[in-house]
């Protein structure tokens, strides 16, 4: 029986310190995608070395971009993974078995565990963390949004066993880079979405961030980490609210 093809979907950035694991994990790929959104390292030079294609896309926020990357992929299956991100070899037979020629399903949600400071966050709304990466070509696409995007399948879907290893934050300093970048682009979709700034925002919505993550979502369970996740996001979305006030103050709205 003939194994359908899988093309793997790498959106990247200055990552060369992770493109080489990250193909690495996805050996079984009959094409690997690397599209590069402006990298001034060695990302370019590693995918290549490593096997993958590269191409150049423009950044226009995260869903609009892995869309167009999307045109590259000229197999059966799509997997889209990030740079930070590793296929578990449990994940990988996972998805062998799954895409089999007599496959009923259009795609699958795959469980990410991220790493938060060198330890797998299994809590605080973190873990278990179901996402839809795998599917069929043609079948899915990212909803077109700056920041946490998801993949849209058209047609069934199912889980797969096996775990995503998402080493997102292996320091406090990446974790708040990133802070940075993904509160600009909350506070930007926020204010396009239609909603304003209000003074309650910056005291109501960061505490019940924290009771919701560090409570209600168990991160207590999670121990140091757990209270510094809890407290960050909360700062988080302090800042997101600070930088849509300024949004606003700045268009007269």
């Amino acid at each position: 029986m003939r194994t359908p093809s899988i093309s793997v979907v790498i959106m990247a950035r200055n990552e060369e310190a992770n493109i080489i694991d990250a193909i690495s994990s996805v050996s079984f790929a009959s094409q690997v995608v690397v599209a590069d959104t402006g990298s001034r390292d060695r990302t370019i030079e590693l995918a290549r070395s490593a096997g993958a294609e590269i191409y150049s896309i423009d950044f226009d926020g995260y869903g609009a971009s892995k869309n167009r990357a999307l045109q590259f992929c000229r197999c059966e299956w799509v997997l889209s993974i990030d740079a930070d991100e590793r296929v578990s070899p449990e994940l990988a037979g996972a998805i062998a078995a799954a895409i089999s020629s007599d496959c009923i399903y259009d795609g699958f949600l795959i469980n990410r565990l991220t790493y938060f400071l060198g330890k797998s966050v299994r809590h605080s709304g973190w873990y278990p963390d179901y996402l839809p990466r795998l599917f069929r070509n043609g079948k899915g696409k990212f909803s077109e949004r700056l920041v946490h995007e998801g993949i849209e399948v058209d047609g069934k879907t199912s889980r797969l066993g096996g775990l995503l290893y998402h080493y997102s934050y292996k320091t406090l300093e990446s974790y708040l880079e990133k802070m940075n970048v993904y509160s600009s682009l909350n506070a930007r979709e926020t204010f396009e979405s239609g909603r304003r700034y209000h003074a309650l925002d910056l005291i109501a919505r960061p505490i019940a961030a924290f009771m919701k993550m560090y409570f209600l979502k168990l991160g207590f369970l999670d121990g140091f980490n757990g209270f510094l996740l809890a407290r960050l996001s909360s700062f988080h979305v302090y800042v997101k609210y600070i930088k849509l006030r300024e949004l606003c103050k700045s268009e007269g709205k």
